[in-house]
């Protein structure tokens, strides 16, 4: 089980259920060419019942990439979470489930599950004689 503060108002079978999700992206990503260790973003997919509990969710991402999509009537915020250009592994994608499922249960959203761009992780990490 992780170390992180607030690990415990995270429902085990969500948990369970967004690692299992986690580990069947990272086989399709391994399918598609990606290794461990190369270098991406990830951007984390949220829901939220009201623009003041997204913003909520904004503020503790301060440092990363964030944006609310504001919808129309009777339909939930989207938030797009995107970490800086990290490096790739299953364990780094299960640490940040983690993290994302306790920002969640903090702020009263939903995550969704993650998001990765195939093509610019293959372009961050190009050899570079390829570019010649």
């Amino acid at each position: 089980m992780s170390g992180y503060t607030g690990i415990e108002l995270i429902d085990p079978t969500e948990r369970l259920k967004q690692h299992e999700l986690t580990k069947e992206l990272w086989e399709k990503l391994r399918e598609l060419g990606i290794k461990t260790g190369n270098k991406g973003m990830i951007c984390g997919i949220f829901y939220s019942k009201s623009n003041e509990k997204a913003k909520v969710l904004k503020a503790s991402f301060s440092d990363w990439d964030v944006s609310i999509q504001e919808q129309r009537e009777n339909l939930s915020p989207i938030i797009q979470i995107t970490t800086p250009i990290s490096r790739l592994s299953i364990e780094a994608l299960i640490e940040l489930t983690d993290v994302f499922l306790i920002a969640a249960a903090e702020t009263d959203t939903k995550f969704d599950g993650f998001e990765l761009e195939v093509n610019k992780i293959k372009r961050l990490n190009a050899s570079w004689w390829k570019f010649w």
